[in-house]
């Protein structure tokens, strides 16, 4: 049963990243701010406001901010979570919204097939010529 919930939460998690990256990474940044902010505010000298907190989760989604750490164990948890999801979001963040299942960019499955079909036919053509070269040139 635990396995089952798991696999749904992680396959819910996903399907919302992709269906808008930049909307999830946005929702990421300001609410794990104020978590931060209200897990951290009255343990940590560095944690003054909801800005400060805004600032340090901020850069959790890249390179990290070397004067703020958490101090406490849910602002540690907060923080580690964005730290291990949120460079994966930010990396995503201009990607378009996904347009069907599994798909984050513009094109289908069947439009993909078609620019493939289409450089197969141009190699197959590349390939008759030089065939074609080599049986004029050899004659």
């Amino acid at each position: 049963m635990a396995d089952l919930v798991y696999a749904s939460l992680k396959g819910e998690l996903r399907s919302a990243i992709a269906r808008d990256p930049f909307d999830a990474t946005v929702a990421t940044v300001l609410g794990g701010a104020f978590l931060f902010y209200v897990a951290e505010k009255d343990h940590n000298p560095k944690v003054q406001s909801y800005w400060d907190a805004l600032v340090f989760i901020s850069t959790c989604l890249s390179v990290g901010y070397a004067d703020v750490f958490a101090r406490t164990p849910a602002g540690k948890a907060i923080a580690s979570a964005v730290m291990t999801f949120g460079p994966a979001m930010s990396g995503a963040l201009l990607d378009g919204p996904a347009t069907g299942e599994g798909q984050t960019k513009a094109e289908t499955p069947d439009e993909v097939l078609e620019v493939q079909r289409a450089i197969a036919d141009k190699l197959d053509a590349i390939l008759a010529e030089l065939k074609a070269g080599r049986a004029v040139s050899g004659s």
